[in-house]
């Protein structure tokens, strides 16, 4: 039987397996085949919370800062961060240990609070508070983006969406975007970056007026999206239409990846259809 030591050594050592290294097959020694799940956000099993951190991005990360073991019950408090949401999660762990594995699992998650928010004025977890927004990252990966710097990178390719005609196009979707830059239109046909910044000029050249907008903007790791809004008056022949003096006001959904700081990819969807619709009505 492992003293209470040993167990606190163990669980670490099992945590820090999955939730940083994500090596799934070391991990299935320390979690039991039967282990039982009861966080309400993972499906049941191991392969319920091993499939969850698959779907997770690469710089999840988990820290501790203390740990307890009475039994077989462990208790951790410890921090989850680079999940890809806004806040990195405090967490209480308690596992129970069955056979020399982990075989059942309870939790209660948190946001973590800024100095801001904290009304005791201490930390949630460690010494000090996180940057607001901010998640670390594993050693090696890109911490997930912020707001501020999700906007930063993807301006320049709004701003050539912006009466396209008076810019410079070209070296503003250099700014945004890395040289192999895809943007693709369906799953599999993709543009590259000098033939965007053609299309972009063929819009700019039948819609003068063209203006585009950041209506929303999320981030999820190392993603972007954006929700848009685009609107104008076509004054020359516009994707097969002629010009008939009236304008459209339409949406447009972007999926960005980024890669050392600019653009790497994009899906996106634009309703063309509707705004056809909305000029020829």
């Amino acid at each position: 039987m492992k003293s209470s030591e040993d167990t606190k050594a163990f669980v670490l050592e099992a945590f820090d397996t999955l939730f940083n290294r994500r090596d799934y097959a070391k991990a299935a020694e320390f979690w039991s085949e039967n282990y039982i799940q009861h966080s309400a956000h993972i499906e049941p099993g191991r392969d319920g919370l091993f499939n969850l951190i698959r779907s997770l991005p690469d710089t999840l990360r988990y820290e501790n800062a203390h740990v307890i073991a009475a039994g077989d019950y462990v208790m951790l408090h410890g921090r989850f961060s680079g999940h890809g949401r806004r806040r990195a999660w405090v967490a209480a762990d308690i596992v129970r240990m069955e056979g020399g594995r982990l075989a059942e699992h309870w939790d209660v998650l948190q946001d973590e609070a800024t100095a801001q928010e904290s009304k005791s004025g201490l930390p949630m977890f460690g010494a000090s508070f996180a940057d607001p927004g901010s998640q670390p990252a594993r050693r090696g990966e890109v911490s997930p983006l912020t707001h501020e710097q999700a906007r930063n990178i993807v301006a320049p390719l709004y701003d050539a969406l912006n009466q396209p005609a008076l810019k410079d196009v070209a070296a503003l979707l250099a700014k945004a975007a890395n040289p192999d830059y895809k943007s693709y239109h369906t799953n599999d046909e993709w543009l590259t970056r000098d033939q965007l910044v053609e299309v972009f000029k063929m819009i700019g050249s039948s819609v003068p007026d063209l203006a585009w907008t950041i209506e929303d903007i999320q981030t999820y790791g190392d993603q972007i999206v954006v929700r848009g809004k685009a609107t104008g008056t076509p004054a020359g022949e516009f994707w097969g239409a002629k010009p008939t003096g009236k304008s459209f006001n339409t949406m447009a959904i972007d999926i960005f990846t980024v890669k050392d700081g600019k653009l790497a990819s994009a899906y996106h969807v634009e309703n063309w259809i509707g705004a056809l619709q909305q000029i020829n009505k």
